[in-house]
Order: C-alpha cells, then structure tokens, then sequence
C-alpha cells in the first residue's frame, strides 16, 4: 500500500514542505503528496503549477 502525505495549506511552512516532500517521495517511501488551498488567489497561480510540476496534486473542496 502507498502512503499519501496531505498538507493543508501553502504558506510559510507549507509551501517548502510540499516541495520537500514531493521532490524526495521516493526515498520518503511516500506514494503521492496531495495539498489543499483554502483561498486561492489569481496571485497563486504560478505556486501551485511549480507544486504541480514537482509532483503534488492539488485538492479542492
């Protein structure tokens, strides 16, 4: 079974985590990284397609 790492939020400490755990999935034996963005702003764009390119989804309600 995979693990699934989900981090809610991307702010100050969000952000980077998301990286950091998609850029190191496999040697975290981590299966997918999804996060969730509360209040997307047309602002946030760019973050959450850089995110995206390094393998997070993104989740939404």
């Amino acid at each position: 079974m995979s693990k699934v790492v989900h981090v809610v939020g991307t702010g100050t400490i969000g952000e980077p985590l998301i990286g950091i755990l998609s850029t190191f999935r496999e040697d975290f034996g981590i299966g997918e990284v999804t996060f969730h963005k509360r209040t997307p702003l047309l602002t946030d764009r760019s973050k959450v397609v850089v995110l995206g390119q390094k393998g997070a989804r993104l989740c939404v309600d």
